[in-house]
């Protein structure tokens, strides 16, 4: 059965919207409470700097949620909200405002985000060169040297997660693919490290399936 897909969406008039914190976790996205997501990237870790990189959010990129009042659905950001999100989280000020695995009372003191930026034709990362384009990454210095060395160091935690309040918009799905999305599809594929076979057979069962 296909499941029903929405997109997270912000208003950018209201103080609520958007991210309100971005976590160190150590959990993807299908554990945790719809509204805080991240992704099994590993943290790319300068040891020399004590900083520490990773993705926030991957543009497109369904994720399964599953609540009583809506049973399971897929949501994911466009390139459009990630951009906007980032921007209102810089305008609201609350770029250092960090915790772990959305504890709020664990939140973590001495660290500032130094980096920024939303992968495009103006921005790759060679640390992660197959996210998807409209992909926010960010990077973290780690003023305490003891959080460093016996928290970070430690494998611990895995990635970041951000936590926020979003809006829920319905996907309307087209009768089939489009281009970009076969193109979208494939740069996934990609990423996952699928062998040619797989990604002929995935992308054949996706126009099938949207053709039927």
């Amino acid at each position: 059965m296909d499941l029903p897909i929405f997109y997270l969406e912000i208003n950018e008039e209201l103080d609520e919207s958007g991210v309100d914190a971005i976590s160190f976790v150590d959990a993807p996205a299908t554990e945790v409470a719809w509204h805080k997501f991240s992704k099994p990237e590993l943290f790319k870790k300068d040891e020399a700097r004590r900083v520490v990189t990773s993705p926030v959010m991957l543009a497109e990129t369904e994720i399964f949620r599953s609540t009583p009042s809506m049973g399971d659905y897929l949501v994911k950001f466009s390139e459009d909200t990630i951009f906007k999100m980032m921007q209102k989280y810089f305008k609201d000020n609350k770029i250092h405002r960090v915790n772990e695995d959305h504890n709020s009372k664990a939140e973590v003191n001495n660290v500032t985000m130094i980096e920024s930026f939303v992968v495009g034709d103006r921005v790759t990362s060679e640390l992660y060169p197959n996210i998807p384009k409209g992909s926010w990454v960010a990077s973290f210095y780690i003023q305490d040297k003891d959080y460093w060395d016996n928290v970070i160091m430690s494998d611990e935690f895995t990635g970041f997660s951000l936590e926020g309040s979003f809006d829920l918009v319905e996907v309307k799905m087209s009768a089939e693919p489009t281009e970009e999305d076969l193109f979208n599809e494939l740069k996934k594929l990609v990423a996952e490290g699928k062998t040619d076979d797989e990604i002929l057979t995935s992308l054949r069962e996706k126009l099938n399936g949207e053709k039927e």
